[in-house]
């Protein structure tokens, strides 16, 4: 596999490839196994790319969603990841909550979260 570096004009140009990206990955994964899981990023920045997931047409029965990153707090902490991704993205489409896949964050003990949350 040949890796590449983009150099990008602007922060919109930035997000319209990542955009770009994650669809290409979207329909060849969907294609291939009937299903796309993407594992979301934490903090600010993919904020943009989250709203403009919100505006696409795609088939949510297909898509499941993961946190790669998430922040020991209840969701509508103001520093939850998850719950600035429903805010801008997932609340907005019609995505099955089953498919939304969010760290546990309800336990006193983050070890004890985890546990209790094995499938």
């Amino acid at each position: 596999m040949t890796k590449r570096v983009e150099v990008l004009a602007d922060k919109p140009a930035l997000i319209q490839r990542c955009l770009e990206l994650i669809l290409e990955k979207l329909h060849a994964a969907i294609a291939e196994r009937g299903r796309f899981t993407l594992a979301l990023s934490g903090g600010s920045t993919p904020k943009p790319l989250y709203e403009a997931m919100a505006q696409q047409d795609l088939p949510w029965d297909q898509i499941h969603v993961f946190w790669g990153d998430e922040r020991y707090v209840p969701p509508d902490h103001p520093d939850s990841n998850e719950g600035m991704a429903r805010a801008t993205w997932l609340n907005h489409v019609p995505i099955p909550a089953i498919n939304i896949h969010p760290m546990p964050t309800d336990a006193a003990d983050p070890a004890v979260a985890a546990q209790t949350h094995v499938t």
